[in-house]
């Protein structure tokens, strides 16, 4: 009987989490794809992707420690502090897409190293998609009144210019305590001067449609399997 109870305890886990799940052998499946790379190939040009997903987890994993251990933010400064560090964290996600521009560096064959990047992009996608609807719940459970478009919106197009300054601009989310006098100096300038600053405008307008048109269809699914 223990066993069984136990089994079903499991299999019931199990549907509760299916997206999760699912999205762990996603990963687990990318990294077999890049360990395979690197033995054909004998490089190891494409590690830096293993950073970029960690790095894509982090958000992920801020909202799933939130939603663990509510009495731990209940506390309003402890609430909007984790919030900054996930919206810190959270363009990171999508930023991966952009590593599909050295998918001509070479070593393997095309077809392959499409799957490598764009599985990784993939579950870095995946993990900023269901991180930011885990957060939109958070954030609506704490303002009632607030509309949910209004915080997803600004949050995919903080991405886009987030997924900018991150591979043009070339800094990382910790300049923000390292060098951020020099980083908020180069976001006042795309700010107030966007004619010369065109191209980052075009790419974060972009890219902020993207994935707000990407989103509904992954909360639907977050949705029906919560």
């Amino acid at each position: 009987m223990r066993l069984k109870s136990a089994i079903r305890l499991m299999q019931q886990r199990i549907a509760r989490n299916q997206q999760v799940y699912t999205l762990y052998f996603s990963i687990l499946f990318s990294l077999a794809l890049l360990c395979f790379r690197i033995y054909h190939s004998g490089s190891y040009l494409r590690i830096s992707l293993i950073w970029n997903l960690f790095l894509a987890y982090i958000p992920f994993a801020i909202t799933r420690w939130m939603e663990k251990h509510p009495a731990e933010v209940s506390n309003r400064y402890a609430w909007y502090g984790y919030f900054a560090v996930w919206l810190l964290f959270i363009p990171n996600s999508p930023y991966i897409l952009t590593d599909l521009f050295h998918l001509f560096d070479g070593g393997v064959p095309l077809w392959f190293d499409l799957f490598v990047i764009f599985s990784f992009a993939w579950n870095g996608m995946m993990l900023g998609y269901i991180s930011i609807r885990s957060m939109e719940q958070l954030w609506q459970a704490r303002h009632t009144r607030w509309p949910a478009w209004l915080f997803t919106f600004p949050v995919m197009f903080l991405c886009g210019m987030g997924v900018y300054i991150g591979r043009y601009l070339r800094y990382n989310s910790w300049d923000v305590v390292k060098d951020p006098l020099t980083l908020l100096c180069d976001i006042r300038d795309i700010i107030l001067h966007p004619v010369e600053n065109r191209t980052a405008w075009a790419f974060t307008i972009c890219m902020g449609v993207f994935l707000s048109l990407m989103y509904p269809l992954v909360k639907k699914q977050s949705g029906e399997s919560a």
